[in-house]
């Protein structure tokens, strides 16, 4: 298998379960938000909004590791693309974070599958956020 479904069959072969999504999108946000950089650029893009946009990213994450299809992809470019403050340089400070979250909370293998997707979604918001400049 090739292509995004290699990436996602490789999540619930790993053991990657909803559970364990739900708790590294938790763990990742905490640290966002405490984070110098990323937090006030979280702050500003998602105000008061904090359990929408948790449940948004769970729901993305189940969608894209083949849990569920609860997902809307359409709105996923166009919700990163609308905040200005958002640069291609947070990419970066953005994977390092959600790798420490998955060493923290993942099995190698579990970690493994998940920032693959991540770094697949961070190559399409960079393009996105070029095209965008």
């Amino acid at each position: 298998m090739t292509g995004a479904g290699a990436f996602q069959s490789r999540a619930v072969e790993s053991g990657v379960t909803k559970a364990l999504v739900r708790d590294v999108v938790l763990s990742f946000y905490a640290n966002v938000r405490r984070d110098d950089v990323l937090g006030p650029l979280f702050e500003d893009a998602i105000g008061a909004e904090w359990d929408a946009h948790i449940e948004r990213i769970v729901r993305f994450w189940l969608t894209a590791t083949r849990l569920e299809r609860s997902y809307d992809g359409s709105e996923f470019m166009r919700a990163h693309m609308k905040h200005r403050s958002i640069r291609v340089e947070h990419i970066p400070r953005w994977l390092t974070l959600f790798k420490a979250t998955l060493v923290e909370r993942c099995s190698a293998p579990q970690a493994d599958a998940l920032l693959d997707i991540a770094m697949r979604m961070a190559e399409n918001i960079e393009v996105g956020l070029k095209r965008r400049a």
